[in-house]
Parts: C-alpha cells; sequence; structure tokens
C-alpha cells in the first residue's frame, strides 16, 4: 500500500476515533497494522479503543507494542505513544520514551508544551520546566504558558519567579481564572486589593467560561481568607464551590453503597491469606482525606536516610484494574466489593512492586502518598502483608473545612463542592477506616494531624518506631528537606511546621455549622479523644 493510502487510512480512522465509532477505528488500525506494522500509532489507537472499552490488560499489550515502535519515530509520534502510555498506567516506560526527544532541537519546539505537561505527570517537574523555559524562547508564549512556567517553579522554586509568570499570564488574559487563582495562593496580603479589584472585574465579563467563573470566585476566597474579611471570603467560597458542583456529577448515595459493599466483601477472613512476594523494599502507604498533614508527614519521612518519597502515585490502583482486566471509575460503584474480593492479590502485589521499583531507586523504604489509597488498605495488607500504612486523622471539621476550600481538579474528590456531601463523605472515609482497623489490628497507624504539628519530635519518634527503622534526629526539619512537592501544599512546606492551621475551621463556623450538625458525634469523640477521656477512637463512632 502506498504512503498515501495509508496516510487516508489513518486519517479515516482517526475520524472514527473522534466520533466514538471504535470498532470501524479498530478495524482500520487493524488494516494499517497489516501493511505498516513498523509504525506506532495504530497500536497506540487499539490501546485507546481497548482502554476505553474497560479491558486494561488488552490497552497495556498494545500500548507496549507502541512504544515498541516508537523510539524511530517522529517526536509528534512519540509523545502520542507517551500519553497512551500514562493513560493505561506504564509510567516508567512513558518516562523513558521522553527520552528520546531532545528539546533543545529547533525541530521539536512545536511540541515542548506537551512534553513538558507529560514530564510533570510523570512527576519530573525539572524537566518540565527546562521544555517550558524552551518553549517561550522559541516563541510559544501565551498566558497558558506563562502560567504552566508559573505553577513549574512554584514547585520547584524560587518563588519570586513563579509568582511573576502567574502575574504574566494574568495580564496577558484578564480573565483566565486560573491564572488569578494561581496568583492568589502566594498568600500576599500586598496587592491583595488590587488582585480581588481585577477578580471582580474580570467576572462581569461577558461570556466566562465555567472553568472562569470557578477559579475565580476561589482566588476571591483565598485573597478575603489572606484579609481576614471572613464573610466575603465564604461568600466567594460558596460562590465557586456552586459552580464547580454544578458541572461536577456525584452521587453521596452512590457513594455509601459503595462503602457499604466494600465493607461487606473485605470483612470476616478477607485477610487470612495474603500474598506471598518480596519483601526486601518495603512500601509505606500514606492516606487520609486530601489536606490533612499527608503531604506534611511525607517531607518527614523523607528526611530519613532510609526512605524515599515518590509522591502521589496511581499504581495500586491501577495494578487493580490491571489484575483484574476491567477500569474502575473515580467514584466508586456499588460492585466494588465484589471487585476487590476477586482480585488475585500474589499477581497485584508482584505487579506493584515491579512498577514501582523505579521510583524506589533501591531504597529499602519508599512511600507512596495517595490520600485516596484509605480506600483500597484492606487490598493493600492483601497483597502487601509487609507494607506499612500510616493514617493521617485530623478534626472532621478541620478535616472537612480544608477540603472545602481546596479547588480540586476535575473529577476528583467530587464530593467537596456541597456541604452535605462532604459530611457524607466524612463519614464514609471514617467507618471505612475503622473496618480496616477492625480486620487489621495494629496493621495500620494513625497520627493526629493536631499531634504532628504540635509535638512533631513525638510523633516523628513514634513512627519511626512503627517502620522499625533506627531513630533519626532532625527529620523535622522540613525547610531542609528539598525533594520537589506538586500537592496544593507545597507552598506551605516552605515554612518551618506550625499549628496555625488548627481549628481553622472556627473562623467560618457559621458558615460550617450545616457540617457540624451533620458530623456531631463524629466531633465529640474526636475532641473528647483528644482531651484524653476513655472513649473510643474517632473511626470507631463513626456509625457503622
Amino acid at each position: 500500500m502506498q504512503q498515501n493510502d495509508l496516510s487516508a487510512l489513518w486519517q479515516q480512522a482517526l475520524v472514527h476515533f473522534q466520533h466514538k465509532r471504535y470498532a470501524e477505528a479498530e478495524a482500520l488500525c487493524m488494516e494499517l497494522i497489516r501493511h505498516a506494522p513498523e509504525r506506532p500509532l495504530a497500536y497506540a489507537m487499539l490501546a485507546q479503543t481497548c482502554h476505553v472499552a474497560g479491558l486494561t490488560r488488552e490497552a497495556t499489550h498494545n500500548a507496549f507494542l507502541a512504544c515498541q515502535r516508537a523510539p524511530t519515530a517522529s517526536s509528534q509520534e512519540i509523545l502520542e505513544v507517551a500519553e497512551v502510555l500514562v493513560e493505561v498506567g506504564e509510567h516508567q516506560l512513558a518516562h523513558a520514551l521522553l527520552g528520546f526527544i531532545d528539546p533543545e532541537l529547533p525541530a521539536n519546539a512545536g511540541g515542548l508544551v506537551a512534553l513538558a505537561r507529560l514530564y510533570s505527570s510523570l512527576e519530573d517537574q525539572t524537566r518540565a520546566l527546562r521544555c517550558i523555559e524552551l518553549a517561550r524562547a522559541a516563541g510559544h508564549d501565551g498566558h497558558v504558558v506563562a502560567h504552566m512556567q508559573g505553577i513549574l517553579q512554584s514547585f520547584t522554586g524560587p518563588i519570586d519567579a513563579a509568582v511573576a509568570a502567574c502575574e504574566e499570564s494574568v495580564a496577558k488574559a484578564p480573565t483566565y481564572g486560573h491564572g488569578h487563582w494561581s496568583c492568589a495562593q502566594f498568600g500576599r496580603k500586598e496587592g491583595a486589593r488590587e488582585r480581588v479589584a481585577r477578580m471582580r472585574a474580570a467576572l462581569e465579563q461577558p461570556g466566562l467560561e465555567n472553568d472562569d467563573v470557578t477559579y475565580l470566585h476561589y482566588g476571591l476566597f483565598k485573597e478575603f481568607d489572606t484579609l481576614g474579611e471572613t464573610d466575603q471570603a465564604w461568600a466567594s467560597l460558596m460562590a465557586g464551590a456552586q459552580a464547580r458542583r454544578n458541572v461536577t456529577v456525584h452521587d453521596a448515595a452512590q457513594e455509601t453503597a459503595a462503602y457499604d459493599g466494600l465493607i461487606a466483601a473485605t470483612s470476616g477472613g478477607f485477610l487470612d491469606q495474603c500474598a506471598d512476594v518480596p519483601t526486601d523494599t518495603t512500601p509505606i502507604f500514606v492516606v487520609g482525606m486530601p489536606r490533612t498533614g499527608t503531604t506534611l508527614l511525607e517531607r518527614i519521612l523523607g528526611n530519613h536516610p532510609q526512605i524515599k518519597t515518590c509522591g502521589e502515585l496511581n499504581d495500586f490502583r491501577d495494578q487493580m484494574q490491571w489484575v483484574n482486566n476491567r477500569r474502575l471509575s473515580l467514584t466508586l460503584k456499588q460492585d466494588i466489593g465484589e471487585y476487590v474480593a476477586r482480585l488475585d492479590a500474589n499477581l497485584l502485589g508482584q505487579r506493584y512492586l515491579a512498577k514501582t521499583a523505579w521510583r524506589a531507586e533501591g531504597s529499602t523504604f519508599y512511600v507512596d502518598k495517595h490520600p485516596m489509597n484509605f480506600q483500597w488498605c484492606g487490598a493493600i495488607l492483601k497483597a502487601l502483608p509487609h507494607a506499612k500504612i500510616i493514617h493521617l486523622r485530623r478534626h472532621p471539621l478541620d478535616s472537612c473545612f480544608s477540603n472545602l476550600k481546596e479547588l480540586f481538579a476535575h473529577k476528583y474528590y467530587p464530593y467537596s463542592y456541597a456541604l452535605d456531601e462532604l459530611a457524607t463523605h466524612y463519614r464514609n472515609y471514617a467507618r471505612l477506616m475503622r473496618h480496616w482497623h477492625a480486620i487489621a489490628p495494629g496493621r495500620i497507624l494513625d497520627v493526629r494531624y493536631e499531634d504532628l504539628v504540635s509535638q512533631p519530635d513525638v510523633e516523628a519518634r513514634r513512627v519511626q518506631a512503627y517502620l522499625g527503622l533506627q531513630e533519626v534526629e532532625g527529620v523535622t526539619d522540613i525547610l531542609a528537606n528539598k525533594t520537589v512537592t506538586t500537592t496544593a501544599s507545597t507552598l506551605q512546606l516552605r515554612q518551618p511546621i506550625h499549628t496555625r492551621n488548627v481549628g481553622g475551621w472556627r473562623r467560618y463556623a457559621a458558615g460550617m455549622a450545616p457540617v457540624q450538625a451533620l458530623l456531631s458525634d463524629l466531633v465529640r469523640a474526636y475532641e473528647d479523644e483528644a482531651a484524653g477521656a476513655d472513649v473510643l477512637p474517632l473511626a470507631a463512632a463513626s456509625g457503622a
């Protein structure tokens, strides 16, 4: 078949794929492979069609075939294959493949922004930032690229440069809500009034996208909060939360039913038979609700010479999907209990260790700090019996408020934009953690955020003892830890450990009253426990 014919066939396949005619796209991909088996993109599209169908193993296999053929392809094709590898959870392969693109070559300038995005998603922020700098030098210098540079510099430093780049993005596009929001996150009182005025002016412009409206309101909340004007801050927060909730799919009753199913399926003898996997490296899972101190604890752990921190990994969830050959939705369905119950624990444990080994870089212990792994504590302990799990707890109302005021990426933490749904999620989370403690007594270490910030050295010693590590002094000096972090806490970690955020919800007590009423029993139990009363832990009072 001639080159022109192959190109026409590929264009037809693209049209079918874009219109979700996946069977037709697959048929054309198979034809392309018959005539040009050395070209990668048909395999990549097959991987995507399998991924859409929920066939994780087939998707991974085809992505691997695409990867094998990609190194000799064009840089654009390498980028497309790497995106598919990330999509199916093959992060190490994706990172290695990107190494075949030389960002310094002028011929690759057109793909530098996409290359930066991929490197950033793979937690290689240094390379991502270099790609953005080269893109801007090559003339790709719009507001989105300037903003990307600011975000990357906020991860890697220096902060002054990050501020300047975010300000530049707003100057280039005055209604760009994400840029305004980023400018507000730096917590500067100086210039706050001017930033409030320009956000209000932006909100008055016609035809704003929902994203811009949402980010502008959350930016106003942050500025008013910094200024101490809590009434206006709360009004802005509620407006932003409503805007995001309007485009977010979440069913609190479905979530509750899913947690019911998960608890029922992992009761009794769920952990009687566990996997037999290599134990030369030990993963440490740091779990809990987001914004409850998980990143702070990760920084402390990272100061220990035997521990490598790896950020928020999706690998455990990815390998669950591969083992069961079925994708998981971000919002759990009622059949999640059956899904977890039929996992092959040996295969899951072996694949997780294999897929994260490159992150550990030979360290004896390594940290996987994805908060939502709290959902999988039972599966983790079954597949990785030697794993350590540290659970961060925080006052129920501080936990809920910290989630409420954070604008997460689309589709993540969808419960966090309505007060009643937020309270329901906290109750579900608390009772699930009670369940894990019940079926695995002594296996999960609870660390209270309030104790971690008020007596960090005491808690650090307790954590090291739980891990079976030699005690190392000075691990609580988080400013000495220069590891890049990409979580919402990145700016807070540039300060010494402090207690200023303990009880932060009280500044917004009137607005938080509905959540307080819905969680009154859990609040009382947590506060009694903190006061030393003879009560059950928080999770045990969760109503389950």
